[in-house]
């Protein structure tokens, strides 16, 4: 093993420290979310897996969240990866740099249109939404105060990871990877929702 990290140079090792712990972060989240973890039962360790960076940066309209915690770490255990092996190959540094760094985004893109593709598979029409409340969930687009419009938060119901739009009476924004607890349902399916105070 020392022989092998040895071998590998320092722009090499500067691959390989990217994509090792990156890889490591990314089977840990994935397991977790076949698990079912990510709906707020685990506050520091979902927070690797639901959260988004800021509050909740958006490629246009259509809810693609691209800058997710999740697709981050596959762009950096893409590009650690691929860097490393074209690094190995002998390539030249300036475009080894260049197309890990192109891997590494299209990983980045191709993990948020996989995750709004697997939120538009849950069909909501057969989900009881009023078995959501009472139950705590995780704010993944913030959530405008005093009702004036929706968000988004991810929660489990029925044994599914769901995302589901929220509303809430509270006088202030619910930020992006808050914990709230579902208070009601209003006519057109959309959750009710109130921050979770932590002492």
């Amino acid at each position: 093993m020392t022989q092998w990290w040895t071998s590998l140079g320092v722009t090499g090792q500067i691959f390989a420290i990217i994509a090792i712990p990156s890889t490591l972060v990314l089977i840990v989240q994935t397991v977790l979310l076949f698990f079912g973890i990510g709906d707020g039962d685990l506050d520091g360790a979902t927070d690797l897996i639901d959260a988004d960076i800021s509050d909740g940066i958006e490629a246009g309209g259509d809810g693609l969240a691209v800058f997710s915690i999740r697709g981050i770490v596959a762009m950096l255990a893409v590009s650690g990866w691929s860097g490393l092996a074209m690094h190995q190959a002998g390539w030249d540094l300036w475009l080894v740099i260049l197309l890990a760094a192109i891997f590494g985004i299209l990983a980045l893109l191709g993990i948020a249109y996989m995750m709004k593709a697997i939120m538009k598979l849950q069909d909501d029409g057969n989900m009881d939404l009023g078995g959501a409340i009472g139950k705590s969930g995780k704010v993944y687009i913030p959530i405008p105060g005093n009702m004036a419009g929706s968000g988004k938060i991810n929660l489990t119901l029925q044994e599914r990871f769901i995302e589901v739009d929220a509303v809430t009476p509270c006088d202030r924004i619910i930020k992006t990877g808050e914990t709230v607890r579902v208070i009601a349902t209003d006519e057109v399916g959309t959750l009710v929702v109130e921050p979770v105070i932590k002492d």
